[in-house]
């Protein structure tokens, strides 16, 4: 071994005194053993018995001309327990105590603990990650991340902790709460956004947040609560958005202060937006304008600040304004800024009409912390319900709910349940459709979500009314042109439509009011909606819809009329089958899994098959063309060529959806009522006398799903003191279900 194939790292450094103390090699053994000087030796070991094994690992000195600690301490806690305090008056204020200090000195100390020196590119609310990293935390935080690598996660703590100001970094989320001083707690925050459910960061945040109150730490309490503002924008809950905005401004005390923009810059942007939500336009666009303002005054505008003030216009529903503020920022961001960027693009491209072009921005963008996937599926089931395909919408937006429940966030269970009931109307089914808005309307009202109140309203309010439903100048876009459709301007609505990005609404908002477009269709002129749109059977009264109710004795009706109809037991197996996995037109079932699943033994199931449709066709009263079989190659299926069916057991599974969804959110009388009814979708056992292998196994899937559902709704029911009720709903339910006397027995 020669000197030169060694280095003083921190891993030789413990290398060595593990070495030294494991043995009974002397400093001057075992200074030779590994090269180095005896003194080294000795510093090292001395390092560890009185500091520990981070000692070794962090390599950063102390420079000697530094400030000493305690004035350090000091002048830190001017500028906590003033944030609007500039460099100057914190010399002159020290300088009255009697402390010299020069200018640069405070700046110095300041930028180390994140105050100052911000990169005016990246100027943001998000200092823990744009903010530059000082050598002092670099060394620091290389050392605790090898010590995290061997499993010292209480010395690495302790290394992390001694860091004056920590950029954000995912090796924190490794070290437990308990070990980290309330700096490092409050810089941890930024990591766990969209990590953890939101009411838990929520609840981390205000904890530390009354912490650093109580410290009179202002400064970073600033810092923490402009976080909270974004959760809580997230969870739709303006009452305490605009309080906690109310209390960090007067932390702010001025706006005029170029050190505080950034914090001041978003809460108004927080505010603008709450503001929005609340149908309070006039003060919404007021903050939009001054927020613009304060852009033009800056030196440096951030493209970042441009990408929130185009959110904030979003919001406002100045989609070109919106678009054109994002485009500019889109390539000079960080690349995950990118990709959020991209999901709104995307939003605006979809509302424009631009399908294609709106699924290609998808495919490499985010459309949220929180609730990546369910927006992505509620973006999804707009696409398909101009495609016209309003049961795969249906799907889509079910699925939405089932994503965005986990995560608890509110306003999404309205475009959820606004694209369900678009959907139903769009096959005619507008009473269903106006039964989901009418049960979501009193969420909203509780929630004070003005905007989303005001639309159910419009649509959910008689031809009686429509007097009274009058044009307010200040009312949102969206608004305005659910009052032109309402109010019969159909041509008005769509140019209106049109030049505001509005198409993807119109469409939705049109399926509730169809007789204009039918009374143009009658009159042979154009109406501007898509062929998919018009061959939906709200406006092709020929096209045929069945309601198949099967959770129970079979029920069918054709377009809303009840069809009595008789039909042998593998008649109603294969029926059924039909509309649950070839529910709409251009779906197909292959040939080879209907005779898996309904002639398996038998000789010739072509025949069968043939004779079967022959009885089905007769009995619903269906046109031959509309079920037809196709040779595609070697793979001959059974295609759907116009036909819509919906079916109890989908209404089950959204309406379940839903109800898990206001359940997490806290709205227990909502969802409790979403519960029963789904459960009250059940009318007996269903599949009976249906002995096929598809309708047993179909039977034991929706058995277990309605068996699961309800003892877990029912020990909801007893943990919340309402066992009475429990009790009559797992009777009511053992007449469908023989519910496990032993699961029963765990309530």
């Amino acid at each position: 071994m020669f000197p030169h194939m060694y280095n003083k790292e921190p891993e030789l450094r413990f290398h060595i005194v593990k070495h030294y103390l494991e043995t009974e090699d002397s400093l001057r053994k075992t200074a030779q053993r590994f090269y180095v000087n005896y003194k080294t030796v000795f510093k090292w070991v001395k390092w560890y018995n009185e500091e520990g094994v981070q000692r070794l690992f962090s390599t950063y000195r102390r420079p000697w001309n530094r400030t000493k600690k305690e004035l350090e301490k000091k002048i830190v806690l001017l500028k906590e327990n003033d944030p609007t305090i500039t460099i100057r008056k914190a010399k002159e204020v020290l300088g009255k105590q009697g402390i010299m200090i020069s200018i640069k000195g405070v700046w110095g100390i300041w930028k180390r603990y994140g105050y100052v020196g911000f990169n005016k590119e990246n100027k943001i609310n998000k200092p823990a990650k744009y903010d530059s990293w000082s050598r002092e935390a670099h060394v620091k935080f290389e050392g605790a991340k090898e010590l995290v690598n061997r499993g010292k996660i209480e010395e690495a703590a302790r290394i992390l902790n001694s860091i004056p100001f920590l950029p954000k970094n995912e090796l924190i989320l490794e070290i437990p709460n308990y070990l980290l001083n309330l700096r490092r707690r409050t810089e941890k925050i930024p990591s766990l956004s969209g990590k953890i459910p939101i009411h838990s960061y929520l609840r981390k945040i205000k904890n530390i947040f009354e912490e650093l109150k109580r410290k009179n730490l202002y400064y970073t309490a600033l810092r923490i609560g402009i976080n909270e503002v974004v959760a809580l924008g997230w969870c739709g809950k303006p009452e305490e958005l605009l309080k906690r905005t109310k209390e960090l401004k007067r932390m702010i005390k001025s706006n005029g202060n170029y050190l505080l923009f950034r914090p001041y810059f978003r809460l108004l942007i927080a505010e603008g937006i709450t503001y929005a939500s609340l149908l309070k336009t006039k003060r919404s666009y007021e903050i939009a304008r001054t927020c613009r303002r304060l852009l033009k005054r800056k030196k440096y505008p951030s493209y970042y600040f441009l990408d929130a003030l185009g959110t904030l216009y979003l919001n406002l529903e100045e989609y070109r304004e919106a678009e054109r503020l994002f485009l500019k920022a889109l390539d000079k961001v960080d690349e995950e800024t990118n990709k959020y960027i991209k999901g709104k693009l995307a939003a605006i491209e979809l509302l424009k009409g631009k399908y294609k072009k709106a699924t290609n921005l998808s495919k490499n963008a985010e459309f949220g912390v929180w609730i990546p996937h369910s927006r992505i599926q509620l973006f999804r089931s707009l696409l398909f319900l101009i495609k016209g395909l309003p049961q795969k919408t249906i799907l889509l937006a079910t699925e939405s709910l089932l994503l965005s429940r986990k995560e608890e966030i509110n306003p999404d269970i309205f475009g959820a349940s606004f694209i369900i009931a678009s959907a139903y109307c769009s096959i005619g089914e507008k009473a269903k459709a106006k039964k989901i808005l009418t049960r979501v309307l009193p969420i909203f009202e509780k929630m004070h979500l003005k905007k989303y109140v005001t639309i159910l309203n419009i649509f959910l309010s008689g031809t009686s009314n429509k007097s009274k439903i009058l044009l307010n100048k200040d009312d949102f876009p969206t608004v305005k042109l659910a009052l032109f459709l309402k109010n019969g301007h159909y041509r008005k609505a769509f140019s209106y439509a049109t030049k505001k990005y509005l198409l993807i609404y119109f469409y939705r908002y049109i399926f509730f009011l169809p007789e204009a477009v039918t009374s143009l269709l009658e009159k042979g002129k154009p109406t501007g909606l898509p062929k998919a749109i018009l061959r939906l059977p709200v406006f092709n009264k020929e096209a045929p819809v069945y309601h198949i109710s099967f959770l129970g004795n079979l029920i069918v009706y054709k377009n809303q009329r009840y069809l009595r109809i008789r039909l042998q037991p593998k008649d109603r197996a294969f029926f059924i089958h039909l509309a649950l996995k070839a529910g709409e037109p251009e779906k197909e079932i292959p040939l080879e899994r209907i005779y898996r699943n309904f002639w398996k033994k038998s000789k010739n199931p072509p025949r069968n098959l043939s004779h079967l449709l022959v009885r089905i066709k007769k009995a619903i009263n269906l046109s031959s063309h509309l079920l037809e079989v196709s040779y595609k190659k070697d793979n001959p299926v059974l295609i759907n060529k116009g036909i819509h069916f919906i079916t109890d057991y989908d209404e089950y599974k959204q309406t379940l959806e839903q109800a898990k969804a206001l359940l997490r959110t806290g709205e227990w009388k909502f969802a409790k009522s979403e519960f029963i009814r789904a459960f009250s979708l059940f009318r007996g056992e269903p599949f009976k006398k249906m002995y096929d292998d598809w309708s047993d196994d179909k039977r034991l899937e929706v058995l277990f799903s309605y068996e699961t559902e309800i003892l877990s709704f029912a020990k909801e029911l007893k943990k919340r003191g309402r066992k009475d009720e429990a009790e009559k709903l797992l009777k009511k339910a053992e007449r469908i279900v023989p519910l496990e006397r032993e699961l029963n027995a765990r309530l």
